[in-house]
C-alpha cells in the first residue's frame, strides 16, 4: 500500500520549489508520455509518473489528488510506483522555473 502522507513529505524535501501549479503542468508533461505509451511495460511506466506527480499534488489540494489517484492499484502498479519512487530519490533535480526535470538517464 502506498503511503501518501509519507510520500508526499518526501516530495516536500526533494522538490522544495514545487506549487500546484508546476504540479499540474507535470502532470500534463506525464499524461501526455502515457498517452503516447503503447508497449504494456512503458504504460505501466507512465501510469507510475502519474500516480507519482498526483502525490506532487495532494501536498498542495488532498481531495483533487485523492479524486484523481486509483482507489486501488494492481501489485503490478504499486510495485512499479514504488520502484519509480526509489529512483526518484536517488535523481538529481533541476528546477527549471516551471518544474522539475531529473538529469542524466539514471534508470
Amino acid at each position: 500500500m502506498i503511503d501518501l502522507e509519507k510520500m508526499a513529505e518526501a516530495h516536500k524535501r526533494l522538490f522544495p520549489k514545487t506549487t500546484l501549479e508546476s504540479q499540474v503542468w507535470k502532470l500534463e508533461e506525464e499524461l501526455k508520455e502515457l498517452h503516447s505509451a503503447i508497449e504494456f511495460a512503458d504504460i505501466i511506466k507512465e501510469k507510475a509518473d502519474v500516480i507519482i506527480v498526483c502525490i506532487g499534488i495532494y501536498r498542495f489540494a488532498p481531495a483533487v489528488a485523492s479524486y484523481l489517484l486509483p482507489t486501488s492499484l494492481s501489485e503490478l502498479e504499486e510495485q512499479e510506483v514504488n520502484r519509480k519512487w526509489q529512483i526518484n530519490l536517488k535523481r538529481k533535480w533541476v528546477w527549471n522555473g516551471k518544474t522539475y526535470h531529473h538529469e542524466g538517464n539514471d534508470e
